[in-house]
C-alpha cells in the first residue's frame, strides 16, 4: 500500500516539476512580451505582470515537492554530514516529522482561506478580476504534496533507523 502511495506522490512530483519549468518559460515569454509592448510600442499590457505572478507562484509550489524528493532543496550539511549515519538518520527523523506537521497545518489553513474566498466570491483587484481561488489553489496543492513527501521520507528514514539497529548499528 505505501509503494503504491509511494509511486503516485512520485509521479505527482515529477509531472508536477516538468510542469513548473513550462510554467516558467511561460512566464519568461510573458515577461519578454511585456517588455517588447511597452518600451518598443509604448503600449503596455493590463495582464502580464498579474498573470506572470501568479505562474510564478504556481511553479514554486508546484516544485516544491519534486525538489524535496530529489534533496535538491537548500539544507545545511555542514555539520549533519559529520554525525555518525545512526544519529543522521534521527535527525532526518526529526526534520521530517517537523516538516509533515508543519506542511499539514499549511495545507489546513490553505484550504480554509480557499473555502473563504470562494464563499465571498474574492476577485483580484485589477482589470483581470481574477477568481482568487486560482492562485491560491497553489498553495494548498503545494503543501499537500509536501506533506505527502515529507510522510515518506519519514517512513523511509523509520525503515533505514531500524534496518540500521537491526545491523548492529545501535551503538553508532
Amino acid at each position: 500500500m505505501i509503494g503504491a502511495f509511494h509511486a503516485v506522490v512520485k509521479r505527482c512530483n515529477f509531472a508536477l516539476g516538468m510542469v513548473s519549468g513550462l510554467g516558467i518559460l511561460a512566464m519568461g515569454l510573458i515577461l519578454t512580451y511585456e517588455v517588447m509592448c511597452r518600451y518598443l510600442f509604448n503600449a503596455p499590457t493590463i495582464w502580464a505582470q498579474e498573470i506572470s505572478i501568479y505562474l510564478y507562484m504556481w511553479t514554486m509550489l508546484a516544485a516544491a515537492s519534486y525538489t524535496l524528493q530529489t534533496g535538491k532543496h537548500v539544507h545545511v550539511d555542514l555539520l549533519i554530514e559529520r554525525l555518525p549515519a545512526r544519529v543522521k538518520i534521527l535527525f532526518e527523523i526529526a526534520t521530517s516529522a517537523f516538516g509533515v506537521v508543519f506542511c499539514a497545518i499549511v495545507t489546513v489553513q490553505a484550504y480554509q482561506m480557499i473555502a473563504a474566498t470562494v464563499q465571498f466570491g474574492k476577485v483580484s483587484a485589477t482589470p483581470l478580476r481574477m477568481p482568487l481561488w486560482i492562485p491560491q489553489s497553489a498553495l494548498l496543492m503545494g503543501f499537500v504534496l509536501l506533506t505527502f513527501q515529507f510522510a515518506l521520507i519519514l517512513s523511509d528514514r523509520v525503515a533505514r533507523l531500524k534496518a540500521h539497529t537491526g545491523k548492529g548499528g545501535a551503538s553508532a
